[in-house]
């Protein structure tokens, strides 16, 4: 319940903001590696505590080197990242990833309708296209998200489809 708080909130900033603040990313974390310290079911100890919030931040710490090539070549946020870190963080690397994959699922669908709405899908194909293309024949990776160029028209708030996503893993039955 505290991960779709964090998530919603993370959600609420993607949405109004373009961006989720490192601060409430910092008071999710605390807040991630107390309740795993709480909910580990063993005599408080200080060695046990120490290996739970270790864990919550190695998750984390994968997550966030899995996903950050995305955030450098500007395909997704970095608030986008942390979010997805926070989810593994909370839920685990398995369940996590089932979460992750189910928003990413979901934006991707988001996406698709948004463009077909817009009437901007062959646009964004001649553009990913052009992307791939200009890679192959500079040989340099950049940045495929330009905001002087894209604007916010092409994005969409991809926190809240990984809230969306983490609700229906969680609703999904075992």
């Amino acid at each position: 319940m505290i991960l779709l708080l964090v998530l919603a909130a993370g959600a609420y900033y993607d949405v109004r903001e373009h961006r989720i603040p490192n601060w409430w990313v910092a008071i999710s974390m605390v807040c991630g590696i107390l309740l795993a310290m709480v909910e580990s079911g063993v005599p408080p100890e200080t060695a046990v505590y120490l290996k739970e919030g270790g864990l919550f931040l190695a998750r984390m710490l994968a997550v966030t080197a899995l996903f950050f090539p995305l955030f450098f070549f500007r395909m997704i946020g970095a608030g986008d990242v942390k979010l997805a870190a926070l989810i593994c963080g909370y839920s685990g690397l398995t369940a996590g990833a089932a979460a992750i994959g189910l928003g990413f699922l979901i934006g991707a669908f988001w996406s698709f309708l948004k463009m077909m709405v817009k009437g901007s899908f062959h646009e964004r194909f001649d553009h990913l296209t052009a992307y791939i293309r200009r890679i192959y024949h500079t040989k340099k990776i950049t940045a495929y998200y330009d905001f002087a160029r894209d604007g916010v028209e092409a994005v969409i708030p991809l926190g809240v489809c990984l809230l969306f996503g983490t609700m229906a893993f969680i609703m999904i039955p075992e």
